[in-house]
């Protein structure tokens, strides 16, 4: 399988990060900065983000943070974490003057955020990111239709029905461009359906969560992302 990837977002301790790297997730993230989508305890300090990564052995530890700031400090910030991958905390891309910065100290970007809706015209998707210099993108993370509770199963059965209607080829096209992972509503019956149907796709990307802050955020809860993991 090439679609292999599982990315794993919000990870608040060694314990965890050893579960899901034990199910097959290589990279692991952890927020530094508050995600304004969610409401709880899933923001780490930088002392915590190390320990999460000093508990992995092979996964990557990706640092999600606010990358709006002076590049000096994002990088301090970054060795001290001990990350090799950073992301920004919302969709908003970081200046190019960091984007430099970062690429000379050899940490990578994920460009997490973005979510694709069910009308969007797929030429938009990444139309920004395909238009700005010095990129740089490791990776790209994006949530497919969040304002639907069942995303997958609109994009299988009710997107064909009309032509305009973001729909699954999109995906896979955009994924042959753009090295993606993505979000939908994975459960265990639906995890394997989702890999087999996304064959362009690097991988699946489960955030978790305890509370959201928005009625469209995609996100699984820990437990529930343990049975998605374990169905694979």
């Amino acid at each position: 399988m090439t679609n292999d990837l599982i990315k794993v977002d919000r990870v608040r301790s060694a314990q965890e990060a050893a579960v899901f790297e034990g199910l097959g997730a290589r990279m692991v993230t952890v927020s530094l900065s508050p995600d304004p989508r969610f409401e709880d305890d899933r923001t780490v300090t930088v002392e915590q983000a190390a320990e999460i990564g000093r508990a992995l052995r092979r996964a990557t530890l990706v640092a999600a943070m606010d990358l709006q700031d002076d590049p000096s400090r994002i990088r301090r910030i970054v060795a001290a974490a001990g990350a090799k991958l950073v992301q920004p905390i919302t969709v908003v891309m970081p200046p190019v003057q960091v984007r430099v910065a970062l690429r000379d100290a050899g940490i990578g970007v994920v460009y997490g955020g973005i979510e694709i809706a069910h009308d969007d015209d797929p030429a938009w998707v990444f139309d920004g990111y395909d238009a700005a210099a010095d990129l740089d993108a490791e990776l790209f993370h994006a949530d497919v239709l969040p304002e639907y509770g069942n995303s997958w199963e609109f994009l299988r059965d009710e997107s064909p029905e009309f032509e305009e209607e973001f729909q699954i080829a999109d995906l896979n096209e955009l994924a042959r461009t753009h090295p993606m992972v993505v979000g939908l509503n994975f459960t265990p019956g639906n995890v394997k359906e989702i890999l087999a149907a996304l064959p362009e796709v690097r991988g699946i990307a489960l955030t978790l969560a305890d509370r959201a802050r928005r009625d469209d955020a995609r996100w699984h809860r820990y437990g529930d992302a343990v049975r998605v993991l374990q169905a694979l």
